[in-house]
């Protein structure tokens, strides 16, 4: 099965520390069908971005109780985790050694949202979209390649809110 997202994978989406350790995230899950709010609350992403926080905030996620590996940046994650449910909801599945082919992980797993929870998703990329200057990311990348990774987003972004629309 052929990545949907494979247009954008693998560059500026998905292409950081923290897509690894997101795929990390999901590779540990021990059911295949995933509840997007589950994750958003697993990672603590779900506070920061209720609270309009996500440059501040620290996420991270418990393997076991003495290893909690932390995200370098929230937006990494945000826009890593878009695109996932993407895949997700035009695949019916995610194939992690698509997203990742040196995985230690390989299983399959899919993603369901309630409208509200992927809007919530949503608008944090949205936010990016409106002002990425505003985000530690654009200081590790020039100006073209924040207008090329920001340009991948609004294509995402287009994507998922008309599949949200039909949630």
């Amino acid at each position: 099965m052929e990545l949907y997202i494979k247009k954008w994978w693998g560059n500026y989406v998905g292409g950081c520390d923290d897509t690894f350790l997101l795929l990390d995230y999901f590779g540990s899950q021990k059911q295949s069908n995933l509840e997007l709010s589950k994750i958003l609350s697993d990672i603590h992403l779900n506070t920061l971005l209720k609270e309009n926080s996500v440059n501040e905030g620290d996420i991270y996620f418990s393997i076991n109780e003495s290893y909690e590996p932390h995200f370098d940046m929230a937006i990494d994650v945000i826009i890593d985790l878009s695109a996932i449910l993407l895949e997700s909801i035009k695949n019916g599945k995610v194939d992690i050694k698509e997203l990742d082919p040196n995985s230690k992980y390989s299983n399959f797993f899919s993603i369901s949202t309630s409208k509200d929870d992927a809007m919530l998703l949503l608008s944090g990329l949205n936010k990016f979209i409106n002002a990425p200057q505003e985000y530690e990311l654009a200081d590790f990348m020039d100006e073209s390649e924040l207008e090329e990774l920001v340009g991948d987003c609004k294509e995402i972004s287009g994507i998922l809110t008309n599949c949200i629309s039909q949630i």
